[in-house]
């Protein structure tokens, strides 16, 4: 009976010890990966961004010289005296021009707009860091359920393991009528009852793996054994150069934009002009009325109805609730972060408690290994105790993983 018990408490510490030994084939990173390659809103940002550059291009495009080509033909009939007068129409006319306009004196208007679509790629950019951040913090929340599935099926499988080791000594000694004929039963329906919960497990992990493959656009419908991410804390940053506020920066940024573009709007401009080509009222001398002009004009906004001021006032209403909006999420973020690491350092407190239960279980379940050599205990309650190191052990597992869990979020918030 000695050598029985022992032979399975080395089996069950084994076990424990080779638990989480899973392999990488299918990482936490693999998974993040696979899900910021197909998900498409990302996709659909990384081609805004690209067709937004194009905006630049169009706008540098407008301050080029613009040639446009110009054909006119008119006949206006004189009958009896009735008609137009020859004096506005000159009878008819035929033209065909090439035309060229470009402004000039420009650059601080250029510099407003390049800034302004610059911006516009920032806002893209940033949305896109933000969704991928939020990817991140769904993948990483949903492979922790599903690992916490087949954790908790291994820890069943290897309490069911340790119990049928037991049954099978335990029926000898019951033959012989060491042990009595319930306390092999209640063995039995522990062992029954732990089947039942495995299967439940199974079917679990099925799920929540699958949940894993939808949010990262996987097809495959084989089932891996996912292992247990080590996540660590992001290295301590200034909130402001997170992607939660520097939308806020962007924002600001816009605003005083749109501030110098109003300003552009009463700088005068200077656009300089030419066209080439034919101009004729008679057709008889149309040989002689090919020829060219050009020039230059000057545009200088004088009154408007205060519209100048009254943009101002609505920028400082954007502006205040730009800052009231970042002020309050402000508020939120470091409540949220603070909370999270009471919540992260209360969980560890509670671990290295559990990790102190470990040791003194460990202590009973010797001195009650010796009691059932002794033949002063009886094989139910050294069971007990065996599964008593089990749940603890499977505790500290717990901590763990929720220790992973608050790390995620910790990190969403820190990105």
């Amino acid at each position: 009976m000695t050598s029985a018990v022992k032979r399975s408490f080395a089996f069950l510490l084994l076990l424990l010890s080779s638990c989480y030994s899973f392999g990488q084939d299918h990482s936490l990173e693999y998974y993040i990966s696979q899900g910021v390659d197909n998900n498409p809103v990302l996709k659909d940002l990384t081609n805004q961004i690209r067709s937004n550059q194009y905006d630049s291009l169009i706008t540098r495009a407008t301050y080029l010289p613009q040639v446009n080509f110009n054909a006119h033909m008119m006949y206006a009939p004189v009958v009896n005296g009735w008609g137009y007068s020859d004096v506005i129409t000159n009878g008819q006319q035929l033209s065909g021009t090439l035309n060229v306009n470009q402004q000039i004196f420009n650059k601080k208007s250029r510099e407003v707009n390049y800034q302004k679509i610059w911006l516009e790629n920032r806002t893209l950019d940033n949305s896109r860091s933000l969704s991928i951040n939020e990817l991140k913090k769904v993948i990483t929340a949903q492979y922790l359920t599903a690992y916490s599935a087949i954790m908790e099926s291994e820890f069943q499988q290897q309490i069911l393991s340790t119990l049928k080791e037991e049954e099978k000594v335990l029926g000898m000694w019951v033959q012989k009528g060491t042990y009595r004929q319930t306390d092999y039963l209640s063995v039995r329906v522990e062992i029954i009852q732990l089947e039942r919960n495995i299967r439940n497990l199974e079917f679990q992990y099925r799920k929540e793996f699958s949940n894993l493959n939808v949010i990262c656009g996987i097809s495959d419908t084989t089932i891996y054994k996912l292992s247990l991410p080590a996540i660590e804390e992001i290295l301590k940053r200034s909130p402001e150069n997170s992607v939660f506020f520097r939308k806020f920066v962007i924002d600001s940024l816009k605003i005083r934009t749109e501030q110098l573009l109003i300003d552009r709007k009463y700088k005068p401009t200077v656009n300089w002009f030419s066209d080439g080509g034919l101009i004729n009222n008679e057709p008889a001398y149309i040989y002689q009325n090919f020829g060219v002009s050009f020039g230059m004009s000057l545009s200088l906004p004088v009154y408007d109805g205060n519209q100048r001021k009254l943009n101002y006032s609505k920028l400082r209403v954007e502006e205040e609730t730009r800052k009231n909006y970042q002020d309050f999420f402000s508020t939120q973020y470091n409540m949220q972060l603070k909370q999270l690491k009471d919540e992260l350092e209360n969980l560890r407190f509670m671990a290295r408690d559990n990790e102190k239960q470990i040791e003194v279980v460990k202590m009973l379940v010797a001195q009650e290994r010796a009691e059932l050599n002794s033949g002063s205990l009886t094989i139910t309650d050294y069971i007990l105790a065996l599964k008593n190191l089990i749940d603890a052990t499977h505790e500290g597992v717990i901590y763990q993983i929720r220790a992973q869990y608050i790390l995620n979020e910790i990190n969403f918030w820190k990105q």
